[in-house]
């Protein structure tokens, strides 16, 4: 597999200032082979935090999170969906056990879960807590208001993602609460350092409580081991596996690490027992079925049943109790058969041993003919429960819709049509001809993107021909004949031009990387479409270099390259570029700066100024820039945007918003400087009439629609199937196309 890296993971647990080998409440899975579309070659980390008032086993947490990873690998689709399906089983369920608490405080749950394919890593919270990425830098996830308060305190489960990539020897962090004793200083250098040090270090420095989980990538085959054993010697890099497997191994790389696969139980403790089929027996009207009723008398301790009452799991050990069921009444029939059959039979024929059959045919004959009735009686039984379990199916799925016509709370309501699309899912998959479930499935749908404001897009390859396998496009730019796209692996733009089936990929177009007169151009990392014949060559993109270099594409021609004007305080790293009228603004994060531009016939050429006056948002973690006019607009890695005016009249009068308030009129949503739930990695305003900013997710993928005010217009979403890797790159064209990269594919749909 390209680019497989070993994930090892280390539980790091203190309690009363002694260091634990188990931690409560994690669980590890990699993908198994029968994995749902999609989630192939995914490893899946979950930790899960209870408070002390929700007194769960160790084996009832392991038997929670296991039927939660098993269905994260069952649940088709982009990485998102199938973990926010996860987390609202969950936290329906931690609902009804406090519901059941009666008189007690509510208590929130927090779930954290890292998903990881190659080297791409999905992160989800729910409820406050803490992530770091660490290698020569320390990247921070934490989002406590887009995160919520946890899990099991209303029906709205709110959940913040992140993304990001690990390379060979990142070290990973998940922490519920960050020690008093950790600084900055215990969390730089991880890079290279032995598992056992860093473990140490870790420990040494909480002080007396830690509950947390280190995560170690390695170069190797993609496996996932869980790490519980360690010596001084041990190295950083543990021992490559003896081949290649898609499941946790069983048996320890070598003597310094211990790996496994399940986690232990308490002593006392069965495993808890999970039903196998669907646990909401909804009224036969709409009634309260699907919310969680009023508590119930018990003489035992409260706990909720799992799964929720109105979630569905898969029916393997339904049918594996069936098999067993069908298999020991063949054994037995034969058993009582077989005697008076063989007397038959040696009665029709002769006692010459011509009829004898050898030992390995009669032993052929016994295996063959109980298996032959075994797999008839099945077929018999599964063809009859199919039917069956396709009506019960249904019938929960009707249920649910109208549950969801009866209420009037929005959030209740989405609840209900999310219970109608899962049942209405699992009944379509017991028939061909489900016709009644596809067609409830259909109104469930249309009615969560209307609260969700979705609107839905045909989305189809955009090229004619595909762009080489090893293609990744980061950055592409359109007008509403020509898309220039930037690849980041060789570092040059593609030009595609409009013919009239599709886009044509310029074989002609010239514009990459190489020496031009007195300027060098290396990898380039952003590209701007230029006014249209502003450029005294005709050039139609610019696109710089983290040099300060700039390179002017010209069709058909070769292109024309030169340096920036340096600033005083000389080049840090930019990472993005945009240009407005005749102004280029350049994005410098490491020296928290923008710097400006002027045109001079065509080319940018002079001293650069600084954008910004007396006010200066941080900028350190900004990944692109957009211009309306003279407005400003930053987008940061966590998803707020910081807003700033220009103004000529003086270096003092340009005002700055950081961050600025989204607003979200979605059912369940609120205003905030994050969207939640959103991912926002690129971002892009559109030009009157009607101008908006579009922001792109790349992990669902949507594209948000906002007014320059940032009021939520819409979400806008594939009709189709999209292919399962992230989208890389997305730009908008005048007349409202939109473009779509994922990596070496580029996908075309139009705005409704």
């Amino acid at each position: 597999m390209a680019n497989a890296l070993d994930l090892f993971v280390v539980p790091l647990h203190r309690r009363n200032g002694q260091d634990q080998a188990y931690l409560q409440g994690l669980h590890l899975l990699a993908a198994p082979r029968r994995a749902a579309r999609g989630r192939n070659d995914e490893r899946l980390v979950l930790q899960l935090s209870l408070p002390p008032e929700i007194t769960l086993s160790a084996d009832q947490q392991h038997a929670l999170l296991s039927d939660l990873a098993e269905g994260y690998f069952r649940t088709a689709g982009s990485v998102t969906a199938a973990l926010r399906e996860q987390f609202e089983r969950l936290n329906s369920y931690f609902l009804q056990l406090n519901q059941r608490l009666s008189g007690a405080t509510p208590q929130a749950a927090r779930l954290a879960a890292l998903s990881m394919r190659e080297e791409r890593v999905t992160l989800a919270h729910a409820g406050p807590q803490h992530a770091f990425r660490l290698n020569q830098t320390i990247q921070h996830f934490y989002d406590a208001p887009a995160a919520g308060r946890g899990l099991g305190l209303s029906s709205q489960t709110e959940i913040r993602f992140f993304q990001t990539e690990l390379a060979a020897a990142d070290c990973f962090l998940l922490v519920s609460e960050i020690p008093g004793g950790w600084n900055e200083k215990t969390l730089m250098g991880a890079s290279g350092q032995k598992l056992s040090t860093l473990r140490r270090r870790f420990l040494s420095e909480a002080g007396q409580e830690l509950r947390a989980v280190m995560l170690l990538a390695q170069p190797g085959s993609g496996r996932l081991s869980l790490m519980t054993s360690f010596e001084d010697s041990a190295a950083a890099a543990p021992p490559a596996a003896p081949s290649a497997t898609r499941r946790e191994p069983a048996e320890a790389a070598s003597p310094s690490w211990q790996v496994l696969t399940p986690a232990p139980a308490e002593p006392g403790h069965a495993p808890a027992e999970l039903e196998d089929t669907a646990a909401w027996h909804p009224a036969s009207t709409a009634s309260d079925s699907l919310l969680p009723g009023p508590p119930e008398e018990s003489t035992g301790p409260a706990q909720a049943e799992w799964p929720p009452r109105y979630e569905t799991q898969a029916e393997p050990s339904a049918i594996l109790t069936l098999w067993h069921e069908i298999s020991g009444r063949a054994t037995h029939f034969w058993r009582k058969a077989s005697p008076p059959l063989r007397s038959f039979f040696m009665r029709l024929l002769p006692d010459e041993p011509v009829f004898n059959l050898p030992r390995q045919t009669l032993t052929l004959i016994a295996v063959a003919v109980p298996l032959a009735v075994v797999i008839l009686v099945s077929v018999v039984y599964l063809q009859f429960g199919r039917g069956q379990l396709y009506q019960n199916y249904l019938s929960q799925a009707q249920s649910a819709a109208a549950l969801a016509a009866a209420r009037q709370d929005p959030g209740e309501v989405r609840q209900a049509w999310l219970a109608a699309v899962h049942f209405a899912q699992r009944a379509s998959a017991y028939e061909q001809d489900a016709e009644a479930a596809q067609q409830l499935l259909a109104e469930a749908q249309l009615q969560l993107d209307g609260l969700d404001l979705i609107e839905r897009m045909d989305f189809q390859p955009a090229l004619f021909t595909n762009l080489p396998r090893n293609t990744k496009i980061t950055r592409m730019v359109a007008d509403n004949t020509d898309l220039y796209m930037l690849d980041e692996t060789t570092g040059k733009i593609l030009h595609a031009f409009l013919t009239g089936g599709g886009y044509k990929l310029d074989e002609s177009f010239s514009c990459e990387p190489a020496p031009y007169g007195g300027a060098i151009v290396s990898q380039l990392i952003d590209l701007a479409l230029l006014p249209p014949r502003s450029h005294p060559l005709g050039a139609s993109v610019a696109a710089i270099d983290a040099n300060g270099n700039i390179i002017y594409c010209i069709k058909n021609e070769a292109p024309a390259a030169s340096a920036l004007g340096e600033p005083d305080s000389r080049w840090g790293k930019p990472n993005a570029i945009a240009v407005e009228e005749d102004t280029l603004y350049v994005l410098d994060p490491v020296t928290n700066a923008v710097w400006m531009y002027a045109a001079e016939n065509g080319s940018f050429v002079g001293a650069p100024r600084f954008f910004f006056g007396a006010q200066v948002p941080s900028m350190q973690h900004m990944l692109d820039i957009a211009l309306d006019g003279s407005t400003l607009y930053l987008l940061d890695q966590d998803g707020h945007v910081a807003q700033c005016v220009f103004n000529e009249e003086g270096e003092d009068s340009t005002p700055c918003t950081d961050p600025l308030e989204f607003v979200d009129t979605r059912p369940g949503q609120r205003n905030g400087s994050v969207v939640s739930g959103a991912n926002f990695s690129q971002f892009v305003i559109t030009d009157p009439p009607g101008p908006s900013i579009f922001f792109l997710d790349p992990i669902v993928p949507a594209v948000y629609q906002f007014s320059p005010r940032l009021s939520i217009v819409r979400q806008l979403r594939a009709a189709n199937e999209l292919p399962a890797e992230l989208v890389s790159a997305f730009t908008i064209t005048p007349n409202r196309a939109i473009f779509l990269a994922f990596e070496n594919e580029v996908y075309i749909g139009f705005m409704p």
